[in-house]
Protein backbone atom coordinates (compact mmCIF):
# COMPACT_ATOMS: atom_id res chain seq x y z
CA UNK A 1 0.00 0.00 0.00
CA UNK A 2 1.23 3.33 -0.75
CA UNK A 3 1.98 6.28 1.46
CA UNK A 4 0.22 9.47 0.46
CA UNK A 5 2.40 12.14 0.67
CA UNK A 6 1.44 15.61 1.59
CA UNK A 7 1.92 18.52 -0.63
CA UNK A 8 2.55 22.00 0.85
CA UNK A 9 3.47 23.92 -2.29
CA UNK A 10 1.14 25.49 -4.83
CA UNK A 11 3.47 23.92 -7.55
CA UNK A 12 2.94 20.17 -6.81
CA UNK A 13 -0.40 20.87 -8.27
CA UNK A 14 -2.00 22.29 -11.89
CA UNK A 15 -5.06 24.19 -10.54
CA UNK A 16 -7.84 24.61 -13.15
CA UNK A 17 -7.94 28.02 -13.96
CA UNK A 18 -10.94 30.77 -12.95
CA UNK A 19 -12.06 30.19 -16.57
CA UNK A 20 -12.14 26.20 -16.72
CA UNK A 21 -14.27 26.46 -13.18
CA UNK A 22 -16.26 28.57 -14.42
CA UNK A 23 -17.44 26.79 -17.16
CA UNK A 24 -17.48 23.42 -15.74
CA UNK A 25 -20.00 25.57 -12.72
CA UNK A 26 -22.27 26.52 -15.87
CA UNK A 27 -22.42 22.86 -16.79
CA UNK A 28 -23.03 21.62 -13.53
CA UNK A 29 -25.90 24.78 -13.11
CA UNK A 30 -27.57 23.96 -16.47
CA UNK A 31 -27.85 20.32 -15.15
CA UNK A 32 -29.95 21.40 -11.65
CA UNK A 33 -31.97 23.85 -14.18
CA UNK A 34 -32.44 21.31 -16.56
CA UNK A 35 -33.97 19.16 -13.77
CA UNK A 36 -35.83 22.26 -12.34
CA UNK A 37 -37.41 22.49 -15.88
CA UNK A 38 -38.62 18.81 -15.81
CA UNK A 39 -40.18 19.89 -13.00
CA UNK A 40 -42.34 22.69 -13.92
CA UNK A 41 -43.24 20.38 -17.06
CA UNK A 42 -44.13 17.88 -14.81
CA UNK A 43 -46.45 20.34 -13.22
CA UNK A 44 -47.79 22.03 -16.58
CA UNK A 45 -49.13 18.25 -17.21
CA UNK A 46 -50.22 17.55 -13.20
CA UNK A 47 -52.74 20.15 -13.84
CA UNK A 48 -54.68 17.96 -16.94
CA UNK A 49 -55.20 15.21 -14.58
CA UNK A 50 -57.74 15.16 -12.52
CA UNK A 51 -58.06 12.02 -10.35
CA UNK A 52 -56.38 11.76 -7.26
CA UNK A 53 -53.92 9.01 -8.22
CA UNK A 54 -52.99 11.20 -11.35
CA UNK A 55 -51.78 14.30 -8.70
CA UNK A 56 -50.80 11.78 -5.96
CA UNK A 57 -48.13 10.51 -8.26
CA UNK A 58 -47.41 14.26 -10.35
CA UNK A 59 -46.94 15.26 -6.73
CA UNK A 60 -44.39 12.49 -5.83
CA UNK A 61 -42.64 13.22 -9.07
CA UNK A 62 -42.05 16.93 -8.21
CA UNK A 63 -40.82 16.11 -4.70
CA UNK A 64 -37.84 13.36 -5.97
CA UNK A 65 -37.16 16.23 -9.33
CA UNK A 66 -36.39 18.92 -6.45
CA UNK A 67 -34.77 16.60 -4.17
CA UNK A 68 -32.70 15.51 -7.37
CA UNK A 69 -31.37 18.80 -8.54
CA UNK A 70 -30.21 19.29 -4.71
CA UNK A 71 -28.87 16.85 -4.39
CA UNK A 72 -26.81 17.31 -7.57
CA UNK A 73 -25.91 20.79 -6.74
CA UNK A 74 -24.48 19.67 -2.69
CA UNK A 75 -23.11 16.24 -4.02
CA UNK A 76 -21.64 16.50 -7.26
CA UNK A 77 -18.26 16.75 -6.71
CA UNK A 78 -18.05 12.97 -4.17
CA UNK A 79 -19.08 11.46 -8.02
CA UNK A 80 -16.35 9.15 -9.27
CA UNK A 81 -12.73 10.79 -9.32
CA UNK A 82 -14.74 13.80 -7.74
CA UNK A 83 -15.56 14.92 -10.92
CA UNK A 84 -19.41 16.50 -11.42
CA UNK A 85 -20.39 16.34 -15.05
CA UNK A 86 -18.81 20.09 -15.69
CA UNK A 87 -15.51 19.18 -14.32
CA UNK A 88 -15.71 15.59 -16.08
CA UNK A 89 -16.22 18.11 -19.43
CA UNK A 90 -13.34 20.53 -18.58
CA UNK A 91 -10.96 17.38 -17.19
CA UNK A 92 -10.84 18.82 -14.03
CA UNK A 93 -11.08 17.01 -10.51
CA UNK A 94 -11.83 17.79 -7.29
CA UNK A 95 -9.46 16.56 -4.67
CA UNK A 96 -8.52 16.64 -0.68
CA UNK A 97 -5.99 19.24 0.24
CA UNK A 98 -3.29 19.20 1.26
CA UNK A 99 -2.99 15.24 1.26
CA UNK A 100 -4.88 15.02 -3.03
CA UNK A 101 -7.47 11.38 -2.71
CA UNK A 102 -10.78 12.70 -4.42
CA UNK A 103 -13.21 14.42 -2.83
CA UNK A 104 -15.70 12.45 -0.20
CA UNK A 105 -19.68 13.36 0.28
CA UNK A 106 -18.92 14.98 3.37
CA UNK A 107 -16.38 17.19 1.28
CA UNK A 108 -18.79 17.84 -1.33
CA UNK A 109 -21.41 19.35 0.69
CA UNK A 110 -19.01 21.33 2.91
CA UNK A 111 -17.50 22.73 -0.10
CA UNK A 112 -21.02 23.51 -2.36
CA UNK A 113 -23.06 24.94 0.94
CA UNK A 114 -20.90 28.75 0.78
CA UNK A 115 -21.78 28.45 -2.95
CA UNK A 116 -25.23 28.37 -2.46
CA UNK A 117 -25.22 30.78 0.97
CA UNK A 118 -22.21 33.44 -0.49
CA UNK A 119 -22.83 32.86 -4.40
CA UNK A 120 -20.64 35.28 -5.94
CA UNK A 121 -18.31 36.28 -2.72
CA UNK A 122 -17.28 33.21 -3.00
CA UNK A 123 -16.29 32.48 -6.41
CA UNK A 124 -14.03 35.46 -6.12
CA UNK A 125 -11.37 33.65 -3.50
CA UNK A 126 -10.72 31.51 -6.82
CA UNK A 127 -8.51 34.44 -7.69
CA UNK A 128 -5.84 34.40 -5.13
CA UNK A 129 -3.17 32.21 -3.95
CA UNK A 130 -4.24 28.35 -4.21
CA UNK A 131 -7.71 29.19 -6.70
CA UNK A 132 -9.50 28.05 -3.35
CA UNK A 133 -13.19 29.20 -2.88
CA UNK A 134 -14.40 29.27 0.79
CA UNK A 135 -15.97 26.23 0.18
CA UNK A 136 -12.67 24.83 -0.70
CA UNK A 137 -11.14 26.17 2.33
CA UNK A 138 -13.81 24.89 4.49
CA UNK A 139 -13.99 21.36 2.69
CA UNK A 140 -10.37 21.08 2.71
CA UNK A 141 -10.51 20.52 -1.33
CA UNK A 142 -8.46 22.02 -4.40
CA UNK A 143 -9.61 22.10 -7.99
CA UNK A 144 -7.13 20.58 -10.39
CA UNK A 145 -6.77 19.90 -13.90
CA UNK A 146 -6.37 16.04 -15.01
Amino acid sequence: MSQVEPISSIGTYDLASPIKRLAGYVVDMAVVFFVLFLKSVMLHFSFRFSSELGLTVFQGVDYFLTLLAFAYFLFCDALPNGQSLGKRLFKMSVVGFPYGPPCTVLQSALRNVPKALFSILDGVFVFFGFRRRLGDMLARTVVVNL
